[in-house]
């Protein structure tokens, strides 16, 4: 199947578009891929979206935002796939159909008891009918139903990825976005899970100070000194005791620890913060890979990467995704097209020691035009 995927990260910085041809098992051809930034119109929709989602009570009516919202981020995905088609001179009808994270804007994990809830919004309808093509999203509905994380998904692609560069096992792959999650592939399993914050608490610090979207190559960071004791404060939270699986909301942990730091000081201890979570969960993950491969924004943060290979170094050496010839700014894109090729195949896209499911499970609502270009 040759398939386009789509991913919004809760960045709201833009959307990543990948070609993918694949059987959403061992084939795996690259086509085009791009990365364009969010008008801020769009942006401004989805952050009051978001808001309203962290006030939204349980079972309570959704908030009207919502409405809005799906069909804003639908047309932008419809504008932003007009535009990579005609730039990379491709057409549609070769298509067989459309892999579309959506936009989150709430994701609480299961715990004492009570199941999770998590909300990504697309009108997956709608696209299917501008397109005429199908069209897979909503990708974590069906494990947070079955009692599963319904994070991180991408670990069946990068388990495929891995395989197609002959990579030694165990391997871990580090995805740097909002919020780090890891996969850890071993020879006889798939496990993974969310580390802590990544780019999210340093985005928001950043902001905050100087109202720029982030830390370009980490050199506020890089001026600042981390504050240990801060570190250990945000390591003191349950969350880090937990077992695995386990996924966070890039809310869940806040700015007020760092508040009285300076701004430099502030940005090295939500850095230090970022990378101390992230070696204590490849620790307990207890196992010696041949490599960490780095992927997701957070990799172009050149002081982050560097103080990565420095806390690293006693595990495994660090490597960044293009070392490997992988796509970096493309990897999550080409994850849902391919998970959307298990889905229309019934091929399960999380697992027990991915997301805490029972047993592995397909996932993916499809929408199907009803006047198809071609039927996937």
């Amino acid at each position: 199947m040759k398939i386009i995927g789509f991913m919004t990260g809760t960045s709201l910085d833009g959307i990543d578009m990948a070609v993918l041809e694949t059987d959403g098992e061992a084939e795996l051809g690259f086509g085009p891929f791009a990365e364009k930034p969010m008008p801020g119109e769009v942006r401004a929709v989805l952050e009051a979206a978001t808001k309203d989602a962290l006030n939204w009570p349980r079972g309570a009516a959704e908030p009207d935002s919502f409405t809005t919202a799906r069909r804003v981020i639908a047309d932008y995905h419809l504008q932003s796939l007009d535009q990579f088609l005609s730039e990379n001179d491709l057409n549609i009808r070769d298509f067989d159909a459309l892999g579309v994270h959506g936009q989150t804007v709430l994701h609480e994990r299961p715990k004492n008891g009570m199941p999770g809830r998590t909300v990504q919004l697309f009108d997956g309808d709608y696209l299917a009918e501008k397109t005429r093509l199908t069209v897979v999203c909503d990708f974590r509905r069906a494990d947070i139903e079955a009692g599963g994380e319904a994070a991180p998904l991408a670990p069946v692609y990068h388990r495929a990825l891995a395989h197609k560069a002959g990579l030694d096992l165990p391997v871990v792959v580090v995805n740097l976005g909002g919020v780090a999650n890891i996969t850890v592939i071993t020879p006889d399993g798939l496990t993974a899970l969310d580390t802590g914050p990544a780019s999210g608490l340093m985005d928001q610090w950043m902001r905050q100070h100087t109202g720029q979207w982030f830390d370009e190559d980490g050199a506020v960071a890089a001026k600042g000194r981390a504050d240990v004791a801060i570190v250990a404060d945000y390591l003191s939270h349950p969350y880090f005791a937990a077992p695995a699986p386990k996924s966070l909301d890039r809310y869940d942990f806040t700015l007020e620890r760092v508040s009285p730091l300076s701004h430099e000081d502030g940005m090295a201890t939500l850095m230090a913060f970022t990378v101390e979570s992230l070696r204590h969960e490849i620790v307990r993950a207890g196992v010696t890979p041949s490599a960490i491969v780095l992927c997701g924004g957070g990799r172009n943060n050149r002081q982050l990467v560097k103080v990565l290979r420095e806390r690293l170094a006693d595990i495994a050496p660090v490597r960044i995704a293009e070392d490997l010839g992988w796509r970096g700014g493309a990897i999550e894109a080409e994850a849902f097209a391919y998970m959307a090729a298990r889905s229309l195949k019934g091929l399960p896209i999380s697992f027990p020691g991915t997301t805490g499911v029972k047993t592995p499970l397909t996932g993916g609502v499809i929408y199907r035009a009803t006047n198809a270009r071609r039927s996937a």
